[in-house]
């Protein structure tokens, strides 16, 4: 039995504030202080911290109010629709209408109907410089809500769904990780396995002068743009006019930086085909690296799509593979980001990259290594696509669940 309710009938509606940020004491204390940009990358249910904390009397001092463990707190403005549950006491900035959930209710239902309902909540936006939802509006949305027994089965169900896609995630991490360590022991620490399985370096093999420093002989130092092909992604002008809800994926830095892989396989934005001859189109496998906003970032791609000019693309790859190009990519961003430029976005310069200085190992380095790198992402991409598979079965059964017409067992 479903019964219509308000928001504010199922919890406490709660927003945000911001202490002063020119009073030093207000900040960096021990109270969790969550802004919606902490949520545009966070993939989990639960959120503990984001990127700034503020101090005790900053709390007292400001609009701020301590949330205790469990509230959803959901953002009412730029953008409208990020969820997460407080997994501790936390605050949030203005950016947030929060609900502390109360007994007759379960908080991960709460979180799940909000998700399933983002875009019946955005079209109660007002606001003509950035869309917001208000306090008022936020307590007097009304929903259909079942018993609170009903709906700790659903939550059950989709949280079993979402803590295997999470651990999923976390092993595809630890993949990641590993191929990055061997990268490092390999060709920063030249302890690659030599001739009789010894650690090349600690036992004695012969190393050059280079212009990087000493380096096992036989490799060699290059120009980056002598061992592969780079070009820059391109933009159709002005580009809300080709911007569609369907065509073209058309790659963004957010969907890299949202990303729990490596790997790019979906889009939130796509492009008439008019823009197709207007962009760049990169093919499934091809490598990718963001130069603009959030720069220095690689990604793989697995799908077809366009690129726009905040990427470059890389193709033609000579004396070394693409795996070794993303692992030296990844080893290098905080050196190559040093050459950036830009005040307040960062720019990679395509020039820069392509005189950058990468060191070319010998070939049979090259293809051993490559082979325990395709090993390790057939695992990566095994496990990306049951992430899919499930994703898409939560997303499938959500609004089902919430609209009742699937029901499920009552214990």
């Amino acid at each position: 039995m479903f019964r219509r309710m308000k928001l504010s009938e199922i919890g406490q509606i709660v927003a945000g504030g911001t202490p002063k940020t020119k009073i030093e004491e207000y900040w960096n204390g021990d109270v969790s202080w969550i802004t919606p940009k902490d949520l545009s990358s966070h993939t989990s249910m639960y959120i503990s911290n984001g990127e700034r904390n503020i101090s005790k009397k900053g709390l007292d001092n400001s609009s701020a109010k301590l949330l205790p463990k469990g509230t959803v707190l959901f953002t009412s403005r730029a953008p409208i629709g990020y969820v997460a549950i407080a997994k501790n006491e936390v605050t949030t900035n203005q950016g947030f209408k929060s609900i502390i959930v109360n007994d007759e209710n379960d908080n991960i239902f709460v979180y799940y109907l909000l998700r399933n309902n983002i875009s019946v909540i955005e079209n109660y936006a007002n606001g003509s410089t950035f869309k917001e939802i208000s306090g008022t509006v936020m307590k007097n949305l009304e929903f259909d809500i079942p018993s609170l027994m009903e709906q700790k089965s659903i939550a059950n169900i989709l949280s079993t769904l979402d803590e295997k896609i999470e651990i999923n995630i976390q092993i595809n991490k630890t993949l990641e990780n590993m191929a990055q360590a061997i990268f490092t022991q390999w060709f920063v620490d030249f302890e690659f396995p030599n001739e009789d399985g010894q650690s090349y370096k600690s036992s004695g093999g012969e190393m050059v002068e280079s212009e990087l420093g000493m380096i096992p002989k036989g490799w060699k130092v290059k120009k980056v743009e002598e061992v592969t092909k780079i070009i820059r992604g391109a933009s159709p002008r002005p580009i809300q006019d080709y911007i569609r809800d369907e065509g073209i994926q058309w790659v963004k830095i957010s969907d890299a930086s949202s990303s729990n892989t490596r790997f790019i396989s979906s889009t939130k934005e796509f492009i008439k085909e008019e823009g197709r001859n207007k962009s760049r189109e990169v093919k499934v496998g091809t490598l990718i690296l963001s130069n603009s906003a959030t720069p220095g970032i690689p990604m793989i791609m697995k799908i077809d799509a366009c690129v726009h000019d905040g990427w470059l693309i890389f193709n033609e790859f000579r004396e070394i593979t693409k795996e070794y190009m993303f692992h030296f990519l990844t080893e290098n961003r905080v050196g190559i980001l040093s050459l950036s430029n830009g005040s307040v976005f960062r720019n990679l310069k395509t020039d820069i990259l392509k005189n950058y200085k990468i060191i070319v190992p010998s070939s049979d380095v090259v293809a051993r290594v490559d082979e325990i790198f395709k090993s390790i992402n057939n695992s990566i991409d095994n496990i990306e696509n049951q992430i899919t598979t499930l994703a898409k079965l939560r997303d499938e059964i959500l609004p089902k669940l919430m609209s009742g017409e699937i029901r499920v067992p009552i214990e």
